[in-house]
This record gives structure tokens, C-alpha cells and sequence, in this order.
């Protein structure tokens, strides 16, 4: 009888591996091949990259009324200038995925992302041992596993290209659940000129269950392991959903000139008065010095819990940590 267990779920390990790998790059390919065939109709306001300038939002926000300091290294319009080059902070749209994608990919390294490698035991027990078999495509796979991942998390965003909160009113959990999930918002800094490319910081907000678990790339992933734990009695009775920061990254040659940090207070000003929360919660991996020492003097307290079923593995030591905000009426 184990024996027979055993295998099944080994059955069922390969089924999800599959699943995953054909969803994945599946959807990578359509995506591409939307995005190569649709011409999208510009806003007048919106310039190389299709990225819609941030201070077009300014009304909504606080953040460009504040004082130089606290905007750290961008200006009253949202501009970045280093010597002749300009670079704007905005909201990216559909048509500025894959080149965002590649930056994170570049930021973080395709041997952090790929398959198999940093994973916990969960992600290993759904991505071994068909992972080792792509490995060698590490860069093709972590590019698509973000690429589809980011592209489902912005599917609704980028129906409406604006920063309003998530829509979540009269919905059940398991409804507002599967909104959230297809509603992140990504702001980048991205150079001013229509033939460049250059992207030199992203940063993700989302709204996430306030139960301390780390968000895979893939959404439907985050609700089969809720699930799982569920049945073991975790993560119950968390159910608020706060706003949720991730996916920060700047290009290794702009590090040290404060664009993490103004980043990071671009999007609690977008959670604090847009969107009316008055917390922000993320996760660090505390032995990355830098990331740690930017969320600490930034206000980030420990929560004093983490994510911790029996198939966490060392994930369950990543820091999960909070922000409260100064409370702000809601400008929407």
C-alpha cells in the first residue's frame, strides 16, 4: 500500500511538471507572438517603451508633492538623470514585458531563478526531477518562467493602465483571491529615448494574504500550496489582504545611488494614499546585507512568524517583515 502511494504521487509530481512547463512556455510563445502582432495605440503622454509616466498619476499620489529628500534620487516630474541620459519612472505596460523581463532575469541571474536551484521543498517536489532536464537551458527557462508569471500577475493592469487598488468589493475570498492575482502593478525606471531599451530599476505591489508565505512566479502555484496547507492547518485565519512588495531590483551599475529606496517609497505612497492601507509587508532573505539594511531603515519590522509547513525547507528562513504607514485617506 505505501509503495502504491508512493508512486502515485509520483504520478502526480510529473503531471504538475508537465502542466507547468508546457503552461509556461506556452504561454511565453503567445505572449510573444501577441506582442510582435499587435499595434498598440499610444497615449500621447507615454514615450519609447510604451511606459506611462508616472507623474501622469500625480493627483493620485503624494509622492511627487514631497520634498526632494524624500524622493531621494528622482525629480518632481519623475526623471532620473545621470550626465546627458535621462530616465523616467513609470508604469509598464504590456508592450514593455519581455524587455522588462530580460532586466530581471539579468538582475537576478538566470542560476537564481531557473528551475531546481534555491527552491524549497515544495517547488522541488513539484519541479524535480523534470527540472535537471531543462537546467541546461537556464536562461531560456528562467525567462519564460518570469515572462508568463509576470504576465498573468499584470492581466488586468494592463486592461486599465492606471494605480487603482484592486477591485474587491462584495467579492468572496476565493473571488478576491483570483482578482489579486492577476492584478500586480510594476513601476520602472527606464531610459528617456525611443531607441533605447534600458531599464535600470522595477519594483512589484500587489495585494497578498498577510499568512507570511513567499509568492512563487506562477500565481495557480501560490493556491495549490495554500491549499495544501490548509488541509494541515496552516495559514487559516489570515485571510486580510495587504499590500505586498516584491521583485525589487536595480541594474549592478546604478547600485548605490538611492534608486532602490526611492523605488520602495514610490510604491508605499501608491498603497498608502491610492490605494488607502495602512501596512506593507514583504520578505528579505536577511543575509542579502544590502536588501536587509535598505527594509530596516526604512522602518521594516519583523513579524515575528514565518511560513513554515513541513516542505518549507530553508525558505521558512526568509524574513517576513512589516511596514506600518502613516495613515492617509484614500485620494480615490
Amino acid at each position: 500500500m505505501a509503495e502504491s502511494s508512493a508512486w502515485q504521487s509520483r504520478r502526480l509530481v510529473w503531471l504538475l511538471v508537465v502542466g507547468s512547463f508546457v503552461s509556461t512556455s506556452v504561454s511565453f510563445l503567445l505572449g510573444n507572438d501577441r506582442q510582435s502582432s499587435r499595434i498598440s495605440a499610444r497615449r500621447p503622454n507615454d514615450i519609447g517603451l510604451n511606459l506611462v509616466p508616472l507623474s501622469t498619476f500625480s493627483q493620485e499620489m503624494d509622492f511627487f508633492s514631497a520634498s526632494d529628500e524624500h524622493r531621494c534620487c528622482v525629480d518632481s516630474n519623475g526623471y532620473f538623470r545621470d550626465g546627458n541620459d535621462t530616465y523616467v519612472l513609470g508604469l509598464v505596460e504590456e508592450d514593455d514585458l519581455a524587455d522588462l523581463c530580460r532586466f530581471i532575469v539579468a538582475a537576478f541571474g538566470a542560476e537564481t531563478i531557473r528551475f531546481s536551484q534555491d527552491l524549497d521543498s515544495f517547488e522541488q517536489l513539484l519541479l524535480s526531477p523534470a527540472a535537471e532536464l531543462v537546467n541546461s537551458y537556464s536562461a531560456v527557462v528562467a525567462f519564460a518562467e518570469v515572462f508568463s508569471g509576470t504576465q498573468q500577475r499584470l492581466a488586468t493592469r494592463f486592461q486599465k493602465m492606471d494605480i487603482s487598488p484592486p477591485m474587491l468589493d462584495g467579492l468572496s475570498r476565493e473571488a478576491m483571491i483570483d482578482v489579486v492575482d492577476r492584478d500586480s502593478l510594476i513601476l520602472a525606471l527606464v531610459k528617456e529615448d525611443t531607441a533605447s531599451r534600458e531599464f535600470i530599476g522595477s519594483i512589484e505591489l500587489r495585494l497578498q494574504p498577510c499568512d507570511a508565505k513567499i509568492p512563487f512566479s506562477l500565481p495557480w502555484l501560490d493556491r495549490i500550496e495554500r491549499r495544501l496547507a490548509a488541509i494541515v492547518g496552516i495559514g487559516e485565519g489570515n485571510g486580510d489582504l495587504q499590500p505586498y512588495l516584491s521583485n525589487l531590483c536595480v541594474e549592478e551599475s546604478f547600485r548605490g545611488r538611492k534608486i532602490g529606496r526611492t523605488l520602495v517609497r514610490c510604491v508605499e505612497d501608491i498603497a498608502k494614499v491610492a490605494w488607502g492601507k495602512s501596512r506593507m509587508y514583504l520578505h528579505v532573505d536577511e543575509e542579502n546585507i544590502a536588501a536587509f539594511s535598505l527594509y530596516c531603515s526604512e522602518g521594516y519590522k519583523d513579524v515575528g512568524h514565518r511560513w513554515s509547513p513541513i516542505w518549507a525547507g530553508t525558505s521558512a528562513d526568509i524574513g517576513y517583515y512589516v511596514k506600518t504607514l502613516e495613515k492617509k485617506q484614500s485620494k480615490r
